[in-house]
């Protein structure tokens, strides 16, 4: 077992502040992120939390491994594993040491911390504010323990300070979700700055948005999402390529006209719509996107990209199918990274 990553996040929030308690409520906690061939318990931490110089928290814990409690709790994905660690120090570590034994070993891991401050606004596709909670997924894709975030206030206003590095997932919504609205996602997020992200609520969602570029050929960018939208779930079988194949559907049809793209800020033109199908190992088809746009970008701009992707039907077709995406990577010496 190796650790990785070690961050303090410290949520601030009143009770007051909280507008839908049963949705979600965010946690101060330090958080420790390891990779292993094999993990084996008990693991006992030591946490020493410092700013300028002074002990802010210095915490012993073990890991038995047998579910959560209430000061700690474990999740696996492969060879990755993440520790929530509860902790409610009104602080901002610039430090963190953690000490760490398993199976007879110790090891320590030490890392300078920063912090950056995410604002903005959550609103619909009318314009009008949506109050919500906005949360951050900082490794996989897991329960909401593992979430940094906090709610919006009745104006859909937000400031989340979140410690730096690259974060798996953004997202906003409230519980509406799957009744009237889906929720607005960001992927790829990197805090490494502060920064202004205004989140938009549909009635569907841009999952999935990434970005690839065409290094040959033509000087393009290929953005690939999976749309859905809360009321629709079609089954049917179909042909791709030459294999018939059973197709779960949750997907507005999207053309390309309904579609808008913004790099920074600034709109881009779409040159190309294309469906796609995403298969799973098991054999599930979900329909997706791919769309192009042009690569250049502004040289003003060479830095971290933000790519902002809407869809909005309007009413054609069988109602209204309206969503926000958005995703970063970096732009540096005319390559793309990330």
């Amino acid at each position: 077992m190796k650790v990785k990553d070690a961050w303090y996040f410290n949520y601030t929030q009143k009770e007051s502040e909280i507008l839908q308690p049963d949705m979600a409520v965010p946690e101060s906690h330090v958080g420790i992120y390891c990779e292993f061939e094999e993990l084996v318990f008990p693991i006992s931490f030591h946490i020493l939390g410092m700013c300028k110089g002074e002990v802010v928290f210095d915490k012993d814990i073990m890991a038995f491994g047998n579910g959560d409690d209430a000061d700690i709790s474990l999740r696996k994905s492969g060879y990755g594993a993440v520790f929530k660690i509860r902790e409610d120090k009104d602080c901002e570590p610039d430090m963190l040491r953690v000490i760490y034994e398993a199976g007879g070993k110790s090891e320590t891991f030490e890392t300078e911390c920063k912090y950056y401050t995410f604002s903005g606004q959550v609103s619909d596709f009318d314009g009008k504010p949506f109050p919500a909670v906005v949360m951050l997924y900082r490794y996989g894709f897991d329960a909401a323990p593992f979430i940094m975030g906090t709610w919006t206030d009745l104006n859909g206003r937000y400031s989340l300070r979140v410690p730096a590095g690259s974060y798996n997932a953004i997202y906003s919504d409230d519980n509406s979700y799957g009744i009237s609205s889906l929720e607005c996602w960001g992927w790829n997020i990197i805090a490494d700055r502060d920064e202004v992200i205004d989140l938009k609520i549909g009635n569907g969602e841009v999952y999935s948005l990434n970005v690839s570029v065409n290094n040959g050929g033509v000087q393009t960018l290929f953005l690939t999402f999976r749309p859905m939208v809360y009321f629709k779930k079609e089954e049917y079988d179909t042909v791709v390529g030459e294999e018939k194949v059973h197709i779960t559907d949750v997907a507005p049809e999207i053309a390309k006209e309904d579609v808008t793209v913004y790099v920074n800020g600034r709109k881009t033109d779409v040159i190309s719509l294309q469906k796609l199908y995403e298969a799973s190992p098991d054999g599930l088809h979900l329909p997706m996107y791919m769309v192009q746009i042009p690569r250049e970008m502004h040289p003003d701009c060479l830095d971290k990209q933000t790519v902002v992707l809407e869809y909005d039907t309007k009413d054609r077709g069988n109602g209204r199918a309206c969503s926000r995406g958005f995703t970063q990577f970096f732009y540096k010496d005319g390559f793309c990274t990330r």
